[in-house]
């Protein structure tokens, strides 16, 4: 490693650990250091791309590409409620419940939330619209398909690393109804 790239390591990292994840400090960071997460969609191709373009612009080390050897695959299912089934960082079977979406929920509200899933966030059921992990408990007027502060800089500090595979969330169930 270079004197270089080791300060600027050092620099993010220090972003990282004064919570000044998504601040130009962070921002400022080579795009190398940058973890590539590929993904799959079936079903809600279009809200796929849009939901990975989201993350993306959010956070500074995660980079969503669709193709390659995806880890998260997303496909369409018909009852169930939309979940996830993460399998570690960067890793989730994302099934969208159509009924959900024909319920008044928005598609791209419910992928980005399950992909949040996929890159190690948890459900938080507090109602509020602002929290993209708040998932269907915030009603179907809610159509925030962004992840707040919060989320975002968790989801860059897990892919700054430190992960591990064990901490991976089980068996979600956002928009069960």
């Amino acid at each position: 490693m270079t004197l270089r790239r080791f300060t600027r390591a050092l620099v993010l990292g220090a972003a990282l650990t004064l919570g000044l994840a998504g601040t130009a400090v962070a921002e400022a960071a080579p795009q190398a250091l940058a973890r590539t997460v590929y993904y799959s969609a079936s079903s809600y191709s279009a809200q796929a791309d849009q939901a990975a373009q989201i993350w993306n612009s959010r956070v500074p080390n995660l980079r969503l590409v669709r193709g390659g050897s995806a880890t998260i695959r997303i496909a369409a299912t018909t009852g169930g409620g939309s979940r996830a089934y993460p399998c570690g960082l960067g890793c989730a079977t994302i099934y969208i419940d159509t009924r959900d979406v024909a319920a008044g929920n928005d598609a791209l509200r419910i992928v980005a939330h399950e992909m949040g899933h996929g890159l190690g966030l948890p459900d938080n059921y507090n109602g509020v619209c602002s929290y993209l992990m708040s998932g269907g408990s915030a009603g179907t007027s809610c159509r925030n398909p962004y992840p707040n502060s919060q989320e975002a800089g968790r989801v860059n500090q897990l892919f700054a690393g430190g992960f591990l595979a064990r901490e991976s969330v089980s068996e979600t169930r956002v928009y069960a109804g």
